[in-house]
């Protein structure tokens, strides 16, 4: 696929991009879907992403016998029931489907379960998350093929955890909603945790169910028994917004796209702040309309510990922009569907700049001259990664294997992209 700029582009230079609506969010989605599924009664969303990650956690929450429908353009769940699953669950590369259902299978599930899915997804870290569930009295039997979960014989009325959370706050995420749905409810403790916005983003989706969860530096309290569905319609995705942003910063024409929520959790959408400190310019023009207007007039100097998906469209923004960037907090990019960091790095250098990675959590980043013809770049089928090569390639051109890895999270990228170029 090619990735420049179109010269035949409908748009005069320096004409504003045409508008964008953003897909909803994969992290406010999942979260939603299996909240759904553990609150007795039925709830009912609108806005929900379609997508590969949303589509498994739809069928696995099916598979285990959980009332699961769709009605112009409305998700139905029937929640409230034990799960109980009728055959092996596919859950493709999805680490937040495989993380959040975790806990909720190993206390709550009739039986043993079969997880199935890419193998990247058991390669990436699992052993904190399992190890408080094994001490429960769950086990977990990994094969080539995937693993067995066999359930607790004797599920705990409450949960009090002490957590690992440096590798994943997904760990903490998934103990967090099955807790919600025990008597006692729990609590959950850990010294340190991976991008901690996403515990934030929980925390705001479980009060809209109904459970006052309280968080505080390294303490979690759930209250139990209290979920009850909802009738919702689910935010845009602030880290699908983020190509479409970086794009505004790196041509200098100005963008306008929603539904986003001004509001929201979302870490992703510190995008916004982070381009501002650089030089651009952004404003709300309506309860969910943001507009960004371009250029950068420096390089980003970002940390990134509470919104690391930002990493990959960030470095190919760093390495076109006026000047040095650096961008930290990237420690848990090595463990994403790819090794993002690495790929960020490779990328940067296919986009004619210098890339140091210092340890596992910083970039730095000096742009060069405009590469010339070079092979096409590989995202190592990582969604995140085709969407930043699309940002580097506005202005440098060059060809992209596998685009359709962004089914992931955004089937209709390129469609979308397209769109807001006038082609």
């Amino acid at each position: 696929m090619l990735l420049s700029l179109p010269e035949d582009s409908s748009l005069p230079r320096g004409a504003a991009l045409h508008p964008v609506r953003v897909p909803g969010s994969k992290s406010v989605t999942n979260r939603a879907l299996l909240l759904a599924a553990l609150a007795p009664g039925t709830s009912r969303f609108r806005g929900g992403l379609e997508a590969e990650d949303t589509r498994w956690m739809r069928r696995a929450l099916a598979d285990l016998g959980q009332g699961f429908r769709e009605a112009e353009g409305t998700w139905v769940i029937d929640g409230g029931r034990r799960p109980g699953a009728s055959g092996p669950l596919w859950l493709g590369a999805s680490g937040t489907t495989l993380r959040f259902l975790l806990p909720w299978l190993a206390l709550k599930a009739e039986g043993p379960v079969r997880l199935e899915g890419d193998p990247r997804l058991f390669e990436r870290p699992l052993g904190p998350l399992l190890a408080p569930l094994e001490a429960l009295g769950a086990a977990w039997e990994p094969d080539a093929g995937g693993a067995w979960l066999r359930p607790a014989p004797a599920p705990p009325a409450t949960l009090d955890l002490a957590v690992d959370a440096r590798l994943s706050s997904q760990f903490l995420t998934g103990l967090a909603l099955t807790a919600a749905a025990l008597p006692g409810g729990g609590i959950l403790r850990w010294t340190a945790v991976a991008s901690p916005s996403y515990l934030t983003l929980t925390t705001q989706w479980l009060q809209r169910f109904g459970c006052e969860a309280r968080l505080e530096p390294g303490l979690w309290s759930i209250p139990g028994g209290a979920l009850a569905p909802r009738d919702l319609d689910l935010p845009g995705d602030w880290s699908g917004a983020a190509a479409f942003l970086a794009a505004a910063a790196m041509t200098g024409r100005s963008l306008r796209l929603g539904p986003l929520d001004p509001a929201d959790a979302q870490g992703d959408r510190a995008m916004v702040a982070i381009l501002e400190a650089a030089g651009c310019g952004a404003r709300w023009v309506g309860p969910d309309s943001l507009e960004l207007s371009g250029p950068l007039q420096r390089g980003l100097d970002a940390d990134l510990t509470d919104c690391p998906d930002l990493g990959p469209v960030l470095a190919a923004l760093a390495a076109l922009a006026p000047g040095p960037s650096e961008l930290r907090g990237l420690h848990t990019l090595p463990l994403k569907e790819c090794d993002r960091l690495d790929a960020s790095a490779e990328l940067v250098r296919w986009l004619g700049g210098a890339a140091e990675v210092i340890g596992d959590h910083t970039l730095r980043v000096v742009p060069g001259p405009r590469p010339g013809p070079r092979p096409p770049f590989h995202p190592r089928n990582d969604h995140r990664m085709a969407f930043a090569a699309a940002v580097g390639g506005l202005l440098c051109g060059g060809e992209l294997r596998d685009p359709h890895c962004v089914a992931k999270t955004f089937p209709d990228f390129w469609d979308v992209w397209r769109g807001m170029l006038g082609c």
